[in-house]
């Protein structure tokens, strides 16, 4: 209770007084240590990822004899030498590892989609999803972006998943105001079995369409 005061606080000061706000994000840190971004669209999310460098990797790079050095006649004459290079790498944060329930459902305009259960054929992995709806238009169509992380919290897979489809001119299956429905199984591949017991996967709504 005393999490959503705050953060409906915080909105209505967003709304008062956004020209004295960075145009990028504000974050604050919450009574139970989750992380919150303010965004300038009066908008807010948990902060489940941050970038780390990765390891270094020795790649080897070609360098040029000296000017004065004698010319060997063989592919000799130019020389290898290690160079290391360092990628960023996504993971999730040890507060969204700790607390799962921050990453399985997304909200905008009205839309809610959670992450409701798994299941595997094979190396194909099937996800279920729940959709609640408050908003005024007839659904067609949801979208999200999924992000799969590994027990560990490395990023394993990001892709984009149509999680509500209704058929055309049959208004019974769009997702109206007031009602609750649960997507079909859809399947996924290229997730490793063995690395995500833990079922760590973020949701972010990126395309609603409505009739």
């Amino acid at each position: 209770m005393q999490t959503s005061l705050r953060l409906s606080v915080l909105s209505s000061l967003l709304l008062l007084s956004s020209s004295a706000i960075a145009a990028d994000v504000a974050t604050i840190t919450l009574e139970n240590g989750a992380q919150v971004r303010l965004k300038d669209d009066f908008t807010w999310e948990y902060v489940v990822t941050e970038t780390k460098a990765a390891a270094a990797v020795l790649t080897p790079q070609a360098v040029a004899p000296a000017v004065n050095a004698p010319v060997v006649a063989t592919s000799a004459a130019v020389a290898e030498t290690a160079v290391a290079t360092t990628a960023p790498v996504t993971t999730l944060t040890a507060n969204a590892i700790a607390r799962p329930e921050l990453l399985g459902s997304t909200a905008k305009d009205g839309i809610k989609v959670s992450f409701t259960d798994s299941q595997w054929k094979g190396d194909k992995l099937g996800l279920s999803f729940e959709l609640a709806s408050t908003s005024g238009e007839h659904v067609t169509l949801v979208e999200v972006e999924a992000s799969f992380f590994a027990d560990d919290g490395t990023l394993l897979k990001t892709e984009k998943l149509e999680v509500w489809e209704a058929i055309f001119r049959m208004p019974e299956t769009y997702l109206r105001k007031g009602e609750q429905r649960k997507s079909p199984v859809i399947w996924v591949e290229g997730i490793d079995k063995s690395q995500w017991q833990k079922q760590l996967i973020n949701l972010k709504i990126t395309e609603i369409n409505s009739r």
